[in-house]
């Protein structure tokens, strides 16, 4: 059956749920191994649920539960202070994270939803954390204000997420979730919206609701739910903080995207005036709402191959559901219809409960199979007629081999909301034409902490199998959610591999195919770096030609454009070129080419600089000559050098630039200083016999000493019978100001684009190439140097020049024998030094799994004001009038520091506090603590501090509002005392 396009499709799952489950991979584990996450209350836990109770009541914990962390939160990440966090209700600090933990699974960049048409559905119903807020005798603030209210599961994740879709809180009771996913989907199909997230929590810390329902006789007293089991006795409240991704069907890529499951319909009913009263079920109802669900999606009801029940494990609520489902499935006994219910494992979620179901069969049709159904042994006496069985072990999917399954999930609210929703699996992807992409990879890890990076590589380790794609997983991790500041990424072809490099990231050791991590310095400019003529491999090229489309037409539009001068030798990659000229136009063609390449993957310089050959790049690059300048200017230069070639050469050495200088009286001055690359590495050009000569004193010397082999002397007197021609060929060369900065390495400083004229390129070809002052100008600033070359030339002079000058500033090239890989290591170098590379990934075939993200987990705090406003009053009792200035900056601080996702640093006293990310109402939290700090202030004016925005500013309006001076209470007795 061919889905409509508008169908709903789940693509991305988060969970918190009992048994320490995180994420839909866990989930499926746990249901697959059977495992019963229901447990006694942890002690710690109890210890706070217990105070709520009568006296008679505060025994050992007389209820199992399924519990989750409710306490631990990353609010740093979400922009919360500490103290805020510490009032919100749990749900909402936990529905914060598994939506974001869904959107991680589903693929879809936190980035991409700011501002569009995502809605996010909610379903609870637990008001335990304002039941216990607002208790009696409890003195809530403001942000307790905003912490409690049910609608602000949705509404803060909104907020965080930046959509404009609706925000809605459903309390359905048990059904609460499922009803939010059905008018998700209803939205979705409608093009109301283009992503919808819905979120599903219960968390219980208020004993008494359990208290209340273990009277009503509806708790199991042995703490186990047994859906449908002859044995049942009730259920086990239980905890659950979950959410999907919904998007339209037509929406999803095949192949790359993931679909557990298309959501093929769903409907919502009402039990009405049931017999038994608003708490009973009713059968009738039930039967109709299955009915009109399969009616809808033209489904026949005797394909649904399972059905994930509501299933509590209640004499009422099973009968009631069973016969419901008999009556409108109408099986054979010899074919049974399969049921169960994913609260055998979990207990009870309540008002998460729809959503646990609903998850539990996208995974169901998923992977092909049904788990098994704990604590069944026998079907009830009162339903074994029924054409129902409850699978006890994992057996198939009917339907999925041929990808035809169909299931359905149930959910019922106590107070007789019905929920119903029938699933289908996706359309097979379609195959994958041509050859699967093969060679190396690049795995892109990041954290917003530092400490979370080497657990981030641990789990991505065991997340990987040996039949892993892992250039779907690359491309994952590349392009599926945004990048934290810290960074790591690992370079490797295979699984195992990457295994082994992801162990040693986690472990701190150092591995060849590991790359940082690194302090990040997104604010580091690029600067490409041009370098001159160097030894040219016979493959170079070839790689990144077959690689990237952009550099083989950039090559071959440069071969274009200098086979209109004289002097041109064609060159292709993979090609060796003969003598000087070739070499010199073939290194042009290969960094215009690597230049074109940089910036199709968004990697843009800030600033360039060329060396010798390597400025007619950088300035073509810059924006300064037009390519067909540079090409006139190429050809003609490197006919010149090659004219003189067989007359001089280069030599490199380990000498600083004046004992160089001083070096050349021993050849009569005949060589000359071609580069100062950097403080103990100066290239000498001239005669060959003079340099032969050099190199053997200086080999004696035991002070390196290398002929630069095929160079010609470039920038020597050689080239002075040159110049009148050269000039004559490029003079007319028209330069323009540029788009990007240049560092001239003619005179080591910034150079306005309109000065490239023809004069200059004279005057560069004669003159040393003042490279060692042209980094220490490009470094005045952080700086990530990047050599736009296949083979590293001029890196260890820029590392060697940033090093003794203490400059800030790192150095990347390509590197490696291949140059792919070199080009992902190059790229993977700036992924950890903070620029984020449109990176070379392959298309993702097939769908690809990370583990969830690592928090930055703290438990909440609370402010102790009492003691905050002792400690004012003391220290203003004893200090000098020119101190209480200071110390009321200090406690503004302090009274401001809970409010921010992260504390002011002391220079930020003046920075205006909407700046550091208070807001209105932040303001408004802030003048009720400073007003319960000291009796002068109990009236303060909010005005106050809006009209002095800063901690200092605060601070300074506070002063004239005290006494002046603030007598001990010792003090204070001894002036009232009788006389």
């Amino acid at each position: 059956m061919t889905p409509d396009p508008r169908t709903a499709a789940i693509t991305g799952i988060g969970c918190r749920l009992p048994g320490g489950v995180r994420g839909p991979a866990a989930f499926w584990d746990l249901l697959l191994e059977g495992r019963d996450a229901v447990a006694p209350i942890p002690a710690p836990r109890w210890e706070q649920m217990r105070t709520l109770l009568a006296e008679e009541d505060r025994t050992e914990a007389p209820w199992r539960a399924g519990v989750i962390d409710i306490d631990a939160f990353d609010h740093g990440f979400f922009k919360i202070s500490a103290e805020e966090a510490a009032e919100l209700d749990p749900q909402q600090r936990l529905g914060l994270e598994v939506a974001v933990e869904a959107l991680d699974d589903a693929g879809i960049p936190l980035s991409t939803v700011a501002g569009s048409r995502t809605g996010i559905y909610a379903g609870c119903a637990a008001m335990d954390h304002a039941m216990l807020r607002f208790a009696p005798g409890q003195r809530p603030g403001m942000l307790a204000a905003g912490g409690v209210g049910l609608s602000m599961l949705a509404a803060r994740t909104a907020h965080h997420l930046d959509t404009r879709g609706p925000a809605l809180t459903i309390d359905a009771a048990c059904s609460s979730s499922l009803v939010a996913a059905h008018y998700a989907r209803r939205d979705l199909e409608a093009g109301d919206v283009d992503t919808a997230v819905v979120i599903g929590a219960n968390l219980i810390r208020n004993p008494l609701i359990s208290r209340a329902f273990t009277e009503g006789g509806v708790l199991s007293p042995q703490g186990r739910c047994a859906p449908f089991d002859a044995a049942a006795d009730g259920y086990v409240r239980s905890e659950a903080v979950v959410a999907l991704i919904l998007r339209r069907h037509h929406d999803t890529t095949p192949g790359s995207d993931r679909v557990y499951a298309l959501l093929a319909a769903s409907a919502v009913n009402s039990d009405g005036k049931s017999r038994g009263g608003v708490f009973a079920p009713n059968p009738d109802t039930q039967a109709a709402l299955l009915t009109e669900v399969y009616a809808q999606a033209g489904i026949q009801t005797d394909r649904i191959g399972y059905v994930e029940a509501h299933g509590t494990g209640t004499k009422a609520g099973d009968r009631t559901e069973a016969e419901a489902l008999a009556a409108a499935f109408d099986r054979d006994p010899a074919d049974p219809l399969r049921i169960g219910s994913v609260k055998s494992n979990l207990g009870h979620t309540e008002g998460a409960a729809g959503l646990a179901g609903l998850i539990k069969a996208a995974l169901i049709a998923h992977h092909g199979e049904i788990p098994p159904t704990l604590h069944h042994t026998a079907i009830r006496p009162a339903l074994k007629d029924l054409a129902l069985t409850v699978p006890t072990r994992t057996t198939p999917l009917p339907g999925s081999a041929d990808g035809t399954a169909l299931v359905g999930v149930s959910s019922f609210g106590f107070g007789g909301t019905n929920a119903h929703a029938a699933l289908t699996q996706p359309p097979a992807p379609p195959s994958p034409t041509g050859e699967e992409e093969g060679g190396p990879a690049v795995l892109a890890l990041s954290t917003h902490a530092p400490h979370l990076l080497a657990g981030t590589a641990a789990d991505t380790a065991r997340h990987l199998g040996d039949t892993a794609d892992l250039h779907a997983a690359a491309a994952l991790s590349a392009t599926g959610r945004d990048h934290g500041p810290h960074r790591a990424a690992v370079i490797t072809a295979t699984p195992a591999q990457a295994r082994d490099a992801l162990h040693a990231l986690a472990s701190d050791r150092p591995h060849p195919t590991v790359v940082g991590p690194h302090h990040p310095r997104p604010e580091a400019r690029v600067v490409f770096v041009f370098p001159g003529q160097a030894a040219h491999d016979p493959s170079t090229g070839t790689a990144l030609a077959e690689r990237f489309p952009v550099f083989r037409d950039t090559v071959a539009h440069v071969q274009e454009a200098m086979a209109r001068y004289p002097g041109h030798v064609p060159w292709r990659p993979g090609a060796t070129p003969a003598g000087v000229a070739a070499l010199q136009q073939a290194a042009f063609t290969v960094q215009v080419g690597l230049a074109a390449l940089w910036r199709s993957h968004g990697v843009h310089p800030d600033l360039v600089v060329g060396h010798s050959l390597g400025e007619i790049a950088a300035a073509h690059t810059a924006g300064a000559l037009t390519l067909e300048d540079a090409a006139l200017l190429v050809c003609a230069r490197s006919r010149h050098l090659a004219a003189v070639a067989e007359h001089g050469g280069l030599l490199a050495t380990g000498l600083t630039r004046p004992r160089a200088e001083g070096l050349r009286a021993r050849v009569g001055g005949r060589v000359v200083i071609a580069a100062a690359n950097a403080p103990h590495q100066t290239v000498l050009s001239g005669p060959e016999v003079d340099l032969d000569h050099l190199q053997a004193d200086l080999e004696a010397e035991r002070v390196f000493a290398r002929r630069v082999v095929g160079a010609p002397p470039a920038h020597s007197p050689l080239l002075e019978t040159r110049l009148g021609a050269f000039a004559a060929e490029i003079g007319a060369i028209t330069p323009t100001p540029g788009q990007v900065a240049m560092v001239s390495t003619v005179t080591g400083h910034l150079v306005d684009g309109t000065t490239l004229d023809a004069a200059y390129w004279i005057r560069q070809l004669r003159a040393p190439v003042e490279a060692h002052t042209a980094v220490r100008t490009a470094a005045r600033e952080q700086s990530l140097f990047l050599e736009v070359g296949t083979r590293p030339v001029l890196a260890g002079a820029i590392t060697d020049t940033l090093a003794h000058h203490r400059l800030p500033g790192t150095i990347t090239a390509l590197s490696g024998d291949d140059e792919y890989t070199g080009f992902l290591a190059a790229a993977a170098e700036l992924f950890t030094r903070g620029h984020t590379p449109a990176w070379p990934v392959a298309a993702r075939r097939r769908p690809a799994f990370l583990p969830p993200r690592r928090w930055n987990h703290h438990p909440p705090v609370t402010a102790n004001t009492e003691s905050a406003s002792s400690a004012l009053t003391a220290a203003l009792s004893t200090a000098p009038p020119a101190q209480r200035r200071a110390i009321l900056a200090d406690t503004v601080h302090a009274a401001v520091a809970p409010l921010l996702a992260r504390p002011p640093a002391l220079d930020e006293r003046d920075t205006p506090l909407d700046d550091l990310g208070l807001d209105s109402r932040d303001h408004l939290v802030l003048r009720a603590r400073l007003a319960g700090l000291h009796p002068a202030l109990h009236h303060l004016d909010a005005a106050a501090i809006a009209h002095a925005p800063t901690i200092q500013g605060i601070a300074d309006a506070l002063l004239p509002l005290l006494p002046a001076t603030d007598p001990t209470p010792d003090r204070r007795r001894a002036d009232h005392a009788e006389p």
